[in-house]
């Protein structure tokens, strides 16, 4: 397209980031009560800086949308003061919905042409969501990609009640806003997985007394599916990229070992036979392989399998290896490492250049990617208590997405939602 040849363009020039204005949107029509036209570029900025593409530079008035001579002015300057593009938006308010028009402008030549245009429908209450795929959209439109902005991340939360202590599964969106709670059952939730069409999650609980693994639709009101209720542990759920079967760990024939799930039907088939323990499976984005952890070496490593159990072969050599999760790009496994300290460290897939992503401070663990593979979100207890941070996969950029009270552990990124 148009943008990617921008994008390149200002990539070739040695420029670390491509510089796009944001003015506030333009109202077509309707009454903006809830300063959407304001909030809309503010939350795109945020995503757009997020992405580490972009540096972004908002607050200027909206652009005309009628009068040529003084959006040209505007552009103009916008140029001069070393903007790359500039992203316009035309807010129509209806009754519940929101309607916006997005234009996208290369300010690199004088011509400052209109180089891409997309319209969005959404309800009025959703101008977060807009506005992240509004920023997803402007990603797409230079780098071919879509972004990452209006995804989730699932969590859960220890607290304390009378009745003991519970952990409840709650999600946010991908930049820690709007937290819902998933479960209320007061009892123990663990390791929700997000299916591959991001409608729903797999996850661990106790709420019958015994660690049986369920699904959760995220969005709809449907009753929880229980995925296996065998004997022992079901737990680690892992779903594999067609969305038809989840690997996981059952120890109903002895000791844990990984299984393949079949959703619809819940017949489980056994991929792992040794007497160690094989857990924590995670799927290459192929649907090929899986990695996971075992101890028959003597300590905790991560190993890689085919999809059938065959070929097996180990990846990490040093520390203690856990809870590994493959990049949805397929070029890097992360995973935990306790090599004097609990730190985050990824690997490639055939075992060569493990590299640290976390020095401290504090304990680091959980890693788990954006679908892009361009980001991680793990759990550091650096602050004091547990909370979530995001990264790059490189581990720079590290930053909290959660504050406040409360022990929040086991993040998840969701696929792109529907």
């Amino acid at each position: 397209s148009q943008a990617v040849d921008v994008f390149l363009n200002v990539m070739a020039g040695g420029a670390k980031k491509l510089n796009i204005t944001i003015p506030e949107f333009t109202l077509v029509a309707g009454r903006d009560a809830q300063g959407v036209t304001k909030k809309i570029p503010d939350v795109a900025g945020a995503d757009l800086k997020f992405s580490a593409l972009f540096s972004v530079v908002s607050g200027s008035p909206p652009l005309p949308t009628g009068d040529g001579a003084t959006l040209k002015q505007m552009l103009t300057e916008f140029a001069a003061s070393g903007a790359h593009a500039a992203l316009h938006g035309l807010l129509t308010l209806k009754g519940e919905r929101a309607e916006a028009e997005m234009r996208l402008y290369d300010l690199t030549n004088p011509e400052q042409r209109l180089i891409a245009t997309k319209r969005f429908d959404l309800p009025a209450a959703d101008g977060r969501r807009l506005a992240h795929k509004i920023a997803d959209e402007v990603v797409y439109q230079f780098t071919g990609e879509l972004g990452i902005a209006d995804t989730k991340i699932a969590y859960v939360i220890a607290y304390v009640s009378a009745g003991g202590q519970g952990k409840e599964l709650f999600a946010m969106d991908y930049d820690g806003a709007g937290r819902v709670r998933l479960t209320g059952n007061d009892s123990i939730n663990l390791s929700p997985a997000w299916s591959p069409d991001a409608r729903s999650l797999a996850f661990t609980s106790y709420m019958r007394g015994y660690p049986y693994l369920y699904r959760l639709f995220a969005f709809e009101r449907r009753p929880l599916q229980l995925l296996a209720g065998f004997l022992g542990i079901n737990t680690s759920p892992a779903w594999r990229p067609d969305g038809r079967q989840v690997a996981v760990t059952l120890s109903k024939d002895g000791n844990p070992e990984i299984y393949l799930l079949d959703v619809a039907t819940g017949s489980a088939r056994r991929l792992t036979r040794h007497p160690a323990i094989d857990t924590e499976p995670t799927w290459s984005p192929t649907g090929r392989e899986i990695a996971f952890v075992s101890d028959r070496t003597g300590t905790a490593q991560v190993f890689a399998m085919d999809a059938e159990g065959a070929n097996v072969r180990q990846l990490t050599t040093a520390g203690f290896n856990t809870q590994p999760r493959w990049s949805p790009k397929g070029d890097a496994i992360a995973y935990t490492s306790r090599q004097g300290g609990h730190d985050i460290w990824a690997i490639n897939p055939d075992g060569s250049n493990p590299r640290r992503l976390t020095a401290g401070p504090g304990t680091n663990e959980s890693p788990s990617w954006a679908p892009n593979g361009r980001h991680l979100v793990f759990q550091s207890n650096r602050l004091g208590g547990w909370q979530i941070f995001t990264m790059l996969a490189d581990g720079s950029e590290q930053q909290p997405l959660t504050r406040g009270g409360g022990e929040f552990t086991s993040p998840a990124w969701s696929p792109r939602l529907p």
